[in-house]
């Protein structure tokens, strides 16, 4: 399972401390994790499989697809380089995506 954890970080392009950023992990245990020298915890691959949509069954036992759905890799783009940006930054994003909603809202009607 170490190495399908590792396969499904590359896939998306992630390095540890992001991913681990994302899930609250601590990075040394999750690279414990990958290396195989920790035992990955239950409530670890269900996190991992709910934050990032990877099923389960595949992840413990490599039957099946890698994800549940395919991710949207814009999306996962985007929350990549907003996790990155200062909090004024942050703040500054969410107010323009807000006014770009209401405008299509808007345009819709």
């Amino acid at each position: 399972m170490n190495e399908r954890l590792k396969e499904v970080r590359k896939y998306l392009g992630l390095t540890q401390r992001e991913l681990c950023s994302r899930v609250g992990l601590a990075q040394g245990n999750y690279a414990n994790m990958e290396t195989g020298t920790r035992n990955i915890r239950d409530a670890n691959v269900k996190l991992i499989c709910a934050t990032f949509q990877v099923n389960e069954d595949w992840l413990r036992t490599g039957i099946g697809e890698m994800f549940i759905e395919a991710p949207n890799r814009e999306l996962e783009e985007l929350l990549q380089i907003f996790d990155k940006l200062t909090p004024a930054l942050q703040k500054y994003v969410l107010s323009q995506a807000r006014g770009l909603l209401e405008l299509q809202n808007e345009k819709a009607l």
